[in-house]
């Protein structure tokens, strides 16, 4: 059964879902090197759904909201670590992969990109919201400026040009520390063509062109496969969420975190 069928099921009968990780093709129908990578995309996935669910049990079993948020968190510093190793990996494999990373175009300030729809699982929405709390300019921008693009389609998102409500006025992320995962794997080698891509959407000049390094996405992608699999298993909500409605919701209900954990379907879905 394909995955969509495996959702519309899923979804019919009420039960959390989340998608599998594609199988590693064969020596037929894939090169050697095809095969290698996704064995070690699926291994990557796996560790990450055993280690999420052991700290998604740590977090059902304690009655403080501080431990229960201590838990998530440590699910988010775990997968990010793995990412980013695995991503420091990838670099070093090759002369051409290191040459690649050199002219990686990201930079603090360069901003073009948050004014994407962002793709978070439901754990890393409620971390930022978490971060944000911290710090009072922070969830009066939330409060302020997410209902302006919650829930709005993210062809349409990038053609308002509004801003991530993370986003400081130097440009620079303020929840940079507990960014989602989707937001590390958006690596850019032109920021000129970032710049013209948000410059043009939504005109009859619109250029989509931006040339990103490919492989840090695969790696986020299986990473947040075997999260949201933890998830399913533990009859929690398992889809993906919009970062900015996700902050939305969460700034309008402070029992959305202990509902969502309590197995409740709180979160509205991405897209």
């Amino acid at each position: 059964m394909g995955q969509a069928k495996l959702r519309k099921s899923a979804k019919e009968s009420g039960r959390p879902w989340a998608p599998a990780m594609p199988v590693a093709v064969s020596s037929a129908t894939g090169t050697n090197e095809q095969v290698r990578l996704m064995e070690h995309l699926g291994k990557l996935s796996k560790l990450a759904e055993e280690n999420t669910r052991a700290a998604l049990q740590a977090a059902r079993g304690t009655n403080s909201e501080d431990n229960r948020l201590d838990a998530l968190h440590t699910i988010l510093q775990g997968a990010m670590a793995l990412m980013e190793r695995e991503v420091e990996s990838g670099y070093a494999q090759s002369p051409t992969s290191q040459n690649l990373k050199s002219q990686i175009a990201c930079r603090k300030g360069c901003a073009f990109c948050c004014h994407l729809a962002v793709e978070a699982s439901i754990i890393e929405a409620i971390l930022v919201w978490r971060r944000a709390t911290q710090r009072e300019d922070l969830t009066m921008a939330i409060r302020a400026h997410a209902h302006r693009s919650a829930n709005v389609d993210p062809d349409k998102r990038w053609a308002m040009r509004q801003p991530c409500p993370m986003l400081g006025a130097d440009g620079a992320c303020q929840v940079y520390e507990d960014r989602p995962g989707s937001c590390r794997a958006f690596v850019s080698v032109d920021a000129k063509a970032c710049e013209r891509s948000l410059m043009t959407a939504g005109t009859d000049k619109e250029d989509l062109n931006v040339p990103i390094v490919p492989f840090p996405r695969q790696i986020e992608t299986a990473i947040s496969i075997g999260v949201r699999r933890a998830c399913a298993a533990e009859n929690l909500q398992s889809c993906n969420v919009e970062l900015t409605a996700a902050l939305h919701l969460l700034a309008n209900d402070p029992t959305a975190p202990g509902r969502w954990l309590a197995g409740e379907t709180v979160f509205h879905p991405y897209p």
